[in-house]
């Protein structure tokens, strides 16, 4: 991609804001992405998004893990001050929910899409040389015929001698040992065959 506003935009911090500010335009991002990049990242982001989403989730994992394993420590009081932060409850957990949910949404339709387009591609390029295998079939059959026609016109050609009628004087071309005038219509005979 050679545009460096359609990079910046299309890169993933960008993304990542557009989602928490206007998931519509972020969703589209996504896909702006996955269309200028072609293979090289359209699963690469959706996977990303799920690690950013889990990312956002460690608080909440950490304080289930030391509540269900009665730990109680000086980091069991940072995690459980960031996880009761109001910010954190109302906007990053829903936000990190979102984040997971499109990931995995994307990450399939991707990868569904990549199967249904490797598998139509697969079938037209058989079909293609399906095609081609009988065209050159057909050809080939062309060419025995054409090779099979001239040979006996040739061989025709070399039996071909001119005989003079006897009855009319006409010259007349003979390919076999007996024929017809084409002036008196009388019947005449190659000598030479």
């Amino acid at each position: 991609m050679k545009n460096l506003f359609l990079k910046l935009i299309c890169s993933l911090p960008s993304i990542l804001l557009f989602l928490y500010f206007f998931p519509f335009i972020g969703i589209l991002l996504i896909f702006m992405r996955a269309l200028f990049y072609r293979n090289q990242r359209k699963i690469a982001t959706p996977i990303i998004l799920i690690c950013v989403g889990i990312f956002l989730f460690l608080p909440e994992i950490a304080k289930f893990v030391f509540e269900s394993l009665n730990i109680e420590n000086e980091y069991t009081i940072y995690v459980e001050n960031i996880s009761n932060l109001e910010f954190y409850q109302n906007n990053l957990i829903s936000y990190a929910k979102y984040l997971i949910s499109a990931g995995v949404i994307l990450l399939v339709l991707s990868l569904l899409l990549k199967a249904i387009f490797d598998k139509v591609g697969h079938q037209i390029g058989k079909s293609i040389q399906n095609y081609a295998k009988e065209n050159l079939k057909q050809e080939a059959e062309i060419s025995k015929e054409n090779d099979l026609k001239i040979k006996i016109k040739q061989e025709k050609a070399k039996n071909t001698n001119y005989v003079k009628c006897p009855y009319c004087g006409a010259d007349n071309l003979l390919s076999e040992k007996f024929g017809t005038c084409q002036y008196c219509r009388r019947k005449i005979e190659n000598k030479k065959v």
